[in-house]
Order: C-alpha cells, then sequence, then structure tokens
C-alpha cells in the first residue's frame, strides 16, 4: 500500500468521519440522536466513496465485488440520507417509516443485490478503468449488462441532483416558517449551505466526467476533484452541523380563521407592542423569539402572531428586523467611528450577512453605500 502524502490526507478524512460517526450515534438527547442518524448515514457513504477510492488507487484487492459500489449507483444512497436528514430537522414529529424505504429501493437493488446475482458480468476494462470505458473509441464487444451499467453510473448523479432539488424546497418552507416565530434563522443558512456544499460536489464529479471524455485517457489524478470535496464536506459536518440544535417547523403557527382575537384587544396589544418596541427596544436580543415577546407583552403567541401579519403585514421575523435597521441607520449617522460590524451586532443582528440582507431589503440599499450618502450629505 502507497502511503504518499495524498493517501494519508484520505486517511485522516476517514479517521476524522468515524470519529464523527460515533459521536452522533453516541451522543445528544434521543431527538437529537435520530436526526443524527441521518447524518451518519451520509456521512458513512462520503467514507465509504473515499476507503474505495483510497483502494483503487493503491492496488489494494478488497474481495468483495459490492464495495466498489460507484461502478454500481452507490451514489443512490446519498440523496435519501440527505432528504430524510432534512425532514428530521425541520420537522421533530416527522418519523421515518416502511414506506419510506422504498426511496433507498434503486440503491438496494442495482447496488447490493444485482451486482451479487451477476456475478462477473462486468468487463475487466468496466471493472479497473471505469463504468464509462464502453464509450470510447477502442474497438469491443459491449453486452447489454454492460450498457446498462453505464447508464446506471449517469443516472446515480442525477439521482442524487433531484434530491438536493427538493432539500432546497424544505430549506425554503422551512425558512417562512421559522420567520413567523424566531427574529434569528440561522438555522435556515446552515441547511443552505449544507445543502450547497453537497451540490458543489457533485457538479465537480461531473467536471471530472466532462474532462474525462474530453481527455479519452483516465488520468488518476482527475479522480482528486471530487475525491478530496468529498474529505472536506466530512470536516465541515464535523465543525458544525453535528451540534445544531434545530427549531422544529410543527410548532408554526397556523393562520387565523378561527382565531379568538377581538378588535378591541387587537387595538390594545398593537398600542403595547409599539410601546414596548420603542422604549425597551427588545430587538436588540439576537435570540429574540415570539414567543419572548409575547410572554413580555402577556399576550398569548398565536395573537400577537396574528397583530404582527394583518397589520404590519410582515412576518415576525421581518417585523424585527425592520427595527435592527432603524436601529443600525440611526447608528451610523450618529457613531460614525464604529465600523458596520460593530453597528450590526449592537443593533441586535448575529452575523454580517444577516445584517447585510435584511438592510439592503428594508434600507433600498447595502450599509456600506448608505454610510457614503450619509458622508457626502454632511
Amino acid at each position: 500500500m502507497q502511503l504518499d502524502l495524498w493517501s494519508l490526507l484520505i486517511l485522516l478524512f476517514i479517521a476524522q468521519g468515524l470519529y464523527l460517526v460515533s459521536t452522533l450515534l453516541l451522543v445528544g438527547q434521543n431527538r437529537q440522536k435520530y436526526w443524527n442518524r441521518f447524518l451518519a448515514g451520509i456521512l458513512v457513504a462520503m467514507l465509504w466513496w473515499l476507503l474505495e477510492f483510497l483502494s483503487v488507487r493503491n492496488v489494494l484487492e478488497i474481495p468483495i465485488n459490492v464495495f466498489y459500489g460507484t461502478r454500481y449507483g452507490s451514489w443512490m444512497l446519498l440523496g435519501p440520507f440527505t432528504f430524510f436528514y432534512f425532514k428530521a430537522v425541520t420537522n421533530h414529529k416527522w418519523r421515518f417509516t416502511s414506506k419510506d424505504l422504498l426511496h433507498f429501493l434503486p440503491f438496494i437493488l442495482l447496488v447490493l443485490i444485482v451486482p451479487v446475482l451477476s456475478g462477473e458480468s462486468l468487463s475487466h476494462r468496466q471493472v479497473h478503468y471505469g463504468m464509462l470505458a464502453v464509450f470510447d473509441y477502442r474497438p469491443k464487444t459491449v453486452t447489454a449488462f454492460e450498457y446498462f451499467y453505464s447508464t446506471v453510473f449517469y443516472l446515480q448523479f442525477i439521482h442524487l441532483a433531484v434530491y438536493l432539488l427538493l432539500n432546497f424546497r424544505t430549506i425554503e418552507e422551512y425558512g417562512q416558517a421559522l420567520q413567523q416565530t424566531k427574529a434569528n434563522i440561522d438555522e435556515v443558512i446552515w441547511l443552505r449551505l449544507f445543502n450547497g456544499l453537497l451540490l458543489l460536489t457533485l457538479l465537480l464529479t461531473a467536471g471530472f466526467l466532462y474532462l474525462l471524455f474530453q481527455s479519452d485517457i483516465y488520468r488518476r489524478a482527475l479522480d482528486y476533484i471530487y475525491v478530496l470535496p468529498l474529505g472536506l464536506f466530512v470536516y465541515a459536518a464535523s465543525y458544525k452541523l453535528a451540534g445544531v440544535q434545530w427549531t422544529s417547523v410543527e410548532s408554526t403557527l397556523d393562520k387565523y380563521q378561527n382565531s379568538s382575537l377581538k378588535p378591541s384587544d387587537k387595538k390594545s396589544y398593537l398600542a403595547g407592542l409599539e410601546e414596548i418596541m420603542s422604549e425597551n427596544k427588545p430587538y436588540l436580543n439576537p435570540e429574540l423569539r415570539l414567543k419572548d415577546l409575547a410572554d413580555s407583552l402577556n399576550i398569548p403567541t398565536h395573537h400577537l402572531s396574528q397583530v404582527i401579519n394583518e397589520h404590519y403585514q410582515y412576518s415576525f421575523f421581518d417585523f424585527i428586523n425592520t427595527h435592527r435597521v432603524k436601529e443600525a441607520q440611526e447608528q451610523i449617522r450618529n457613531q460614525p467611528e464604529r465600523t458596520l460590524l460593530q453597528i450590526a451586532f449592537a443593533a441586535g443582528f448575529n452575523n454580517k450577512t444577516s445584517f447585510g440582507n435584511a438592510f439592503k431589503k428594508f434600507a433600498g440599499q447595502t450599509p456600506s453605500a448608505y454610510r457614503r450618502n450619509i458622508r457626502s450629505e454632511q
């Protein structure tokens, strides 16, 4: 086994991933352990591919045919695991059922069952040089089975792409729901980043396949185009995702068809809300929740949500951010010596990205542009 620098790096990724998987499965509360099982499944799939690549790269024979699962479609494992992970973290009442096993059927059939029954049906060149060897210019006789698995090799990446698109839809629905109850929705940012990294890995894999076809010569070094991002993804997951406390969307509020809120109470609640926002400035708390504000006003949470939605035409998230942006504008005008990041934190934002996005949405320009305009007027 040739342990050069690249091989040692891959082994480091694998060791880190195994540690993270064990942590995900053993540490945390029951609910957290439940969704971490799917995250562990995602990482196990990636570690499998890293180990497979390490084996192929060093001509290490593993006497298990399905171990080299990428040629049979093992990327079909990743899509369902990500799909169920997103479901689990965004809705804590969701539970995996026997019906959900159908999502894993392509993987089970094409990777675990057919290769075992088919024996040595693939050509030597497909096994040792890749499933796409059937499409090169060299004269050869290709069986229908070989063509079939060459097609499956393509389909596994399309299969993953479909699931990633479904995940983005789940993220957007999750974000819209959270905005009704929270003024800080960093969970959405992390989910977008997570899914985006998976999509980037998929695009890099497509780039590898494109270069392979363009050159018509297999170069082992090209594999690193997607292998290294897989390893880096393991580290990204270990850095953040394992410790996030996800807010569930099943706690978000229904609309108000059957609301018991009386017009007289609505007027009273609105007056109290405007007073507390002006005098106490609760929006300066970056972790402010709808429930916190409702408790301080002694108002039922769903009534406060209704008042904000109907009177201001904002979600709770946007309602709080309008006040934060006004606070930031005031500080930019009156405290020119402070940096924009200092002002962002002082106004209740907890990161630069949220500050910039909210400022542009409600002030119509970036914070830096607003500051330049203020200075030009002075």
